[in-house]
């Protein structure tokens, strides 16, 4: 009997640490989602927008952007988010080129919006919770996968520029 006892003991020791890297966290609030970011080690100003609606600033890999809520009341009981950033209006921006990008990138969409800017967004759900660990690696594949925008832009921005006179 004793013997079942300090096996199960030990197998909860041993399994200990890796529930707590599992933590189950609520992204479903903007103070929570800004609490988490903070944590993590980043930015996570909260603000509103012209809408009322509130957002974070923040910013990863040098590059700022915002994470947009939806479906919330009162900052809380959000369905989803976005990471969200764009690209100023340039003359080479066209739905081709959002397109291209789109057709090799899964996660991180761009669209070419009203005013010509060039925006980007990663939609989440936050329906049933997720782990830190989950939550710290998708802020960080943003990261990353931002910066491979960042370098198509400048590779298309370059390949745009008139050659010069000889």
């Amino acid at each position: 009997m004793w013997g079942k006892i300090l096996a199960v003991a030990a197998a909860m020791a041993v399994s200990a640490p890796a529930l707590a890297a599992d933590r189950i966290v609520d992204v479903s609030s903007v103070d929570g989602v800004a609490a988490l970011l903070r944590e993590a080690g980043y930015g996570a100003e909260i603000k509103v927008g012209k809408d009322g609606d509130p957002y974070i600033q923040s910013a990863v890999g040098g590059n700022d952007f915002q994470v947009l809520f939806y479906g919330c009341k009162n900052k809380v009981g959000c369905d989803s988010f976005d990471f969200y950033s764009w690209f100023k209006k340039e003359p080479f921006f066209s739905t081709e080129m959002a397109n291209e990008w789109n057709a090799n990138h899964r996660f991180l969409k761009v669209a070419i919006d009203s005013d010509g800017d060039l925006s980007e967004y990663a939609y989440i759900s936050t329906i049933g919770k997720m782990t830190y660990d989950n939550f710290k690696d998708y802020v960080a594949w943003y990261g990353s996968t931002d910066a491979e925008l960042v370098k198509f832009v400048a590779e298309r921005r370059k390949a745009a520029a008139p050659t010069a006179a000889k």
